[in-house]
């Protein structure tokens, strides 16, 4: 009874350290559930007002110095009259540059070096985000790359369009996208390998709670806007450039109100993922993961989908291990080890025993009963 008892999982769900959880947000006037889109909309709402709330409490003066020296920079990059009238196309190279008078000149040294102060922070600030900070702003440039060529012989574009000419400035979109995509699947995957890992629970129920206080739907509505943003901001910038001679100051105008948001937009989509998973992770794909395990020797771990109950059927979690070994999870509140049954758990040291109790039906059996004999042996 003593074992039997000792297999069962505590049923509290796991301590946090935010100051408040996301199920205690509430919102003071819900969208009815009668309009389309009702429940998803509530959702993003409770999301944004629980992000909103802890970005209040937790982000420092380091964040808001960050933000300033990128809003700055995105400023004084693009408020200047080297650029009102689109410059002269036929000066390149170290000519094109001596052409700069001595005040734009000074104005562009101090754009690049806000430019990279702002690098700077980001590499600091997000210590597990530090190569997608890196290759988000690599995107976010591509963009204007990829609008260059778009505009290179229409200066009108989108308008009288000639698919001949959009080669490269597709290709350069394809493969921004690309990289969009695969870093936003590795944070959702890293995300779910983190609660299966730090909120393992036999009851479905306290999973789902778990999943449910890590969503990231807030966080992907965000950071959809914010490839909008900045896909509108280089538009409006390259095709302000393009169009010179033209009254065209409402380019200008709608590249900075879509690119002064971006900034912030964008620390707080490295912020979040950070904060949710800590900072001893590492975001990547669930490929990635698997490949770096197998890389390095280790094979990764995988759960023996073939245990089960000897009396109901129910799914266990009693496996082999690599030395063939039969293991379970450690059973203490808290830990999930793979810990060898008849041994002591090498992370909290409580002890594993011979006889594991089923979650379902609460029969206290052998754990070489949990295995099939072609399993077992």
């Amino acid at each position: 009874m003593a074992e039997a008892a000792d297999s069962q999982v505590d049923a509290t769900p796991p301590s946090t350290t935010l100051p408040f959880r996301m199920a205690e947000m509430t919102l003071s006037r819900p969208i009815p559930p009668q309009y389309p889109f009702a429940d998803l909309l509530n959702t993003l709402r409770i999301e944004w007002t629980f992000h909103t709330k802890l970005l209040r409490e937790e982000w420092k003066r380091e964040h808001y110095i960050a933000v300033a020296f990128g809003v700055l920079a995105l400023c004084l990059g693009s408020i200047s009259t080297e650029l009102w009238d689109g410059g002269n196309a036929s000066i390149t190279g170290l000519d094109g540059i001596l052409a700069i008078n001595g005040f734009q000149f000074f104005q562009m040294l101090v754009s690049m070096i806000c430019w990279g102060w702002f690098v700077y922070q980001a590499w600091m600030l997000f210590p597990v985000m530090r190569v997608h900070a890196m290759s988000l702003l690599v995107m976010w440039n591509a963009l204007y790359g990829a609008q260059i060529f778009f505009h290179r012989n229409n200066a009108s574009f989108p308008m009288s369009l000639n698919l001949a000419d959009m080669m490269e400035g597709t290709l350069v979109l394809l493969i921004v996208f690309f990289f969009l995509f695969f870093f936003w699947k590795a944070v959702v995957e890293t995300r779910d390998l983190h609660v299966e890992v730090h909120h393992l629970h036999e009851d479905v129920r306290v999973m789902e709670e778990s999943l449910a206080e890590h969503s990231l739907r807030g966080w992907t509505a965000m950071f959809g806007a914010w490839v909008l943003l900045i896909t509108v901001s280089s538009w409006a910038g390259l095709h302000h450039i393009a169009s010179y001679g033209e009254s065209n100051i409402g380019y200008l105008v709608l590249h900075l109100l879509t690119g002064i948001p971006a900034v912030p937009l964008l620390l707080f989509v490295l912020w979040y993922p950070q904060r949710m998973l800590g900072n001893q992770t590492s975001v990547r794909t669930r490929a990635a993961v698997d490949a770096a395990l197998e890389m390095s020797g280790e094979a990764p771990q995988k759960a023996n989908k073939a245990s089960s109950c000897p009396e109901c059927g129910h799914a266990s979690k009693v496996t082999l291990n690599a030395s063939g070994e039969l293991a379970h999870p450690c059973l203490s509140a808290g830990c999930n080890t793979l810990v060898v049954v008849g041994a002591s758990c090498p992370t909290c040291s409580a002890s594993m025993p011979k006889r594991i109790a089923c979650p379902a039906c609460g029969v206290n059996a052998p754990a070489m009963d949990y295995l099939p004999d072609q399993e077992a042996w």
